[in-house]
């Protein structure tokens, strides 16, 4: 699997800001369709800035992140992915980090917070990856 394991994403509001809008009468803004990168080395799940910024999603928080290149503090936002076509649930995610991704080709990075609640399976030889309950 050329640039590691990788899946179609929807990137959505939160269930609680979808629930909202609808009872204000508002718009659901349309969930952000890419490709996520699954990244056992990453403690945090990220978002692309221009996806939440898409999305409308404000800031729960702030992390101090570490990385090769330094520290530096992130935005934390509320995110829900679905997987098309996968079978799984939704994933909600409490806090994920904003960062620079699509230059990557990616719009989301999946950390081991939201991996903790799956099974992941990468079978690197045969380009496949299996993501359970």
């Amino acid at each position: 699997m050329v640039g590691g394991p990788r899946l179609d994403v929807e990137v959505h509001v939160p269930k609680p800001l979808a629930t909202l809008l609808s009872q204000q009468g508002k718009p659901i803004p349309k969930p952000a369709p890419g490709l996520a990168l699954i990244d056992t080395g990453a403690s945090i799940t990220a978002v692309d800035d221009s996806v939440i910024t898409s999305l409308g999603v404000q800031p729960v928080g702030v992390t101090t992140v570490h990385t090769p290149s330094g520290s530096a503090q992130q935005n934390q936002y509320s995110v829900r992915f679905i997987f098309p076509r996968s079978g799984l649930p939704a994933l909600s995610v409490a806090q994920a980090i904003g960062s620079v991704l699509q230059p990557q080709g990616i719009v989301a990075l999946i950390g081991r917070d939201a991996l903790n609640s799956l099974i992941f399976v990468y079978n690197g030889p045969a380009g496949m990856i299996t993501l359970a309950i």
